[in-house]
């Protein structure tokens, strides 16, 4: 099982100048404000998703990869019984947090969460680790954890769909971990416990930002799975001719998944539940209550249909074919479910009906007491709809993965045409878009790119764009003078530098030892 890596030095970055002047100046910063310098870095990069959606709460595979920008927490160990947390970013203050006695509950604030109850979803989840599996010193100390000063540094983009919130954490859970004895822990624990942290927070989340900050490897996409368990396969992206790129644009509409969770997305995973209910009912299907709000997921309701409905074998997620095939059968069983009215929208009564549901009381029961949700109508036959053709157009890139041949012009479009697919679907049938984010989308298709989506929680953020080498300046100067210049004049040349990224897959979370 692989553990998480301590690394000394940054040799690991693909500029070695720049993170070293950059880890140098948060250790003077470190050692200015606490008076001593720090004992080492726990650290946690960001990750854009190729393709799949919204789909990994539907326990759906999902196809992201890590990447260079991260979050890194210079630590260093105190005596005294209480956390300290600084950051570069002045935006976020200096917070102490009191050390929690041994069975003490730790606050979290839901409903206007700080960066410091982000920071408190790493401690909670590191604290009860350490307290199930006995491991570091938290149980030789009567449940006592150690006190440390920690300065946060982050160079991705809040709110920009690159998962800065999750790298966060893991670097706050890894920080813990550590200061606190824990010597090793494999990448499979540390995503499994940090992919409830935002949880905490009011956030209803799958794991795929976890998993792919955790498992990234140089030069490897991760085809993540979650069913029949959570896993991550890394593998290498076709070696075409030219060399193929990923440019990541962000669209500076900010999408704080937190603040707008209720009408955005802790409602997805609300709509896709019901979906499943509704589709469960229809079918007298004996489904696992699996999803998010403990209902049954469009996973477990798929599954059902082919085992228990057509009395077919099971899936294992791993024969591709069989997969595309049923997806594509699960499209019309989901078109034939719902009637015309029935498919632009739905009421709590609708609902009700559909799902069986007794009454109001039972509804809200079941489906809003988890997390704050806010809504008009409830759009599940469109939800249903894009986790089902996002995580059939997955399973189609990993076959064109597979299957290169040598012809990089046609697998470059294959794979370009699925990702605008999955933008069309994101916008039209998820409602995660943003006319901004479709601006870049268009400018990046008729400058270069030859896919091109809204990555992440969507709702704003940052656009993905296949490309290559060959392509990727003309498509680097477009943007520059098409969108930014249009819609953000005066941005600095750091701005835009920081706005626009250009990525390759990379290695996930780790220690550093300076």
């Amino acid at each position: 099982m692989s553990a998480v890596p301590t690394i000394k030095g940054v040799g690991f970055y693909s500029d070695c100048n720049k993170q070293t002047a950059r880890y140098d100046a948060v250790k003077r910063s470190f050692t200015e404000h606490f008076g001593a310098p720090p004992s080492f870095f726990s650290r946690a990069p960001g990750r854009v998703n190729l393709i799949g959606e919204h789909i990994d709460y539907c326990h759906f595979s999902v196809l992201p990869m890590a990447i260079e920008v991260d979050v890194i927490a210079a630590i260093g160990a105190v005596s005294r019984n209480s956390i300290t947390i600084v950051n570069t970013d002045r935006k976020f203050a200096p917070v102490e947090i009191a050390l929690p006695h041994a069975n003490e509950d730790i606050v979290v604030n839901k409903e206007m969460p700080s960066w410091a109850d982000y920071f408190k979803c790493g401690l909670i989840v590191a604290r009860k680790y350490m307290q199930e599996t006995g491991l570091g010193d938290v149980n030789a100390k009567n449940g006592a954890l150690q006190g440390f000063n920690a300065l946060f540094d982050g160079s991705v983009p809040t709110g920009g769909g690159l998962s800065s919130s999750a790298a966060f954490c893991i670097a706050a859970t890894l920080a813990v971990l550590k200061v606190n004895g824990v010597k090793d822990i494999s990448k499979a624990d540390l995503t499994e416990i940090t992919v409830v942290c935002e949880h905490y927070v009011g956030l209803s989340n799958g794991g795929m930002d976890q998993s792919a900050s955790i498992n990234g490897e140089d030069d490897k996409v991760l085809l993540i799975s979650f069913k029949p368990k959570l896993e991550a396969m890394a593998f290498p992206f076709p070696a075409t001719s030219p060399e193929t790129v990923f440019l990541i644009s962000n669209s500076l509409v900010t999408a704080n998944k937190t603040e707008t969770a209720p009408a955005n997305y802790n409602l997805r995973v609300v709509e896709v539940a019901i979906a499943a209910d509704i589709l469960a009912h229809k079918f007298g299907l004996k489904v696992e209550q699996d999803s998010n709000i403990h209902t049954a997921s469009l996973r477990g309701v798929f599954d059902a249909y082919f085992t228990q409905k057509l009395g077919m074998c099971g899936w294992d997620g791993k024969d591709i074919d069989m997969g595309i095939s049923r997806l594509e059968q699960m499209l019309h069983v989901v078109q034939d479910t719902y009637t015309e009215e029935h498919k632009d929208g739905l009421t709590i009564d609708q609902v009700r009906v559909l799902t069986g549901t007794a009454d109001s009381e039972s509804f809200k029961k079941t489906y809003l007491c988890h997390f704050p949700v806010r809504f008009d109508k409830l759009n599940v036959y469109r939800r249903s709809i894009h986790v089902y053709s996002d995580s059939l157009r997955v399973l189609k890139t990993v076959r064109a993965v597979r299957q290169f041949g040598g012809d990089s012009e046609a697998f470059l479009r294959d794979v370009g045409a699925l990702m605008d697919d999955s933008q069309v679907s994101t916008r039209d049938y998820n409602h995660a878009s943003a006319a901004l984010c479709d601006e870049l989308c268009s400018l990046g298709r008729e400058n270069g790119s030859y896919g091109s989506r809204v990555t992440g929680a969507g709702f704003g953020g940052c656009v993905v764009h296949l490309t290559t080498v060959e392509k990727v300046a003309g498509l680097v100067n477009a943007l520059k003078e098409e969108y930014y210049g249009r819609h953000f004049p005066g941005m600095s040349t750091d701005a835009l530098n920081d706005a626009i990224v250009v990525s390759k897959p990379a290695m996930g979370a780790c220690i550093v030892e300076m």
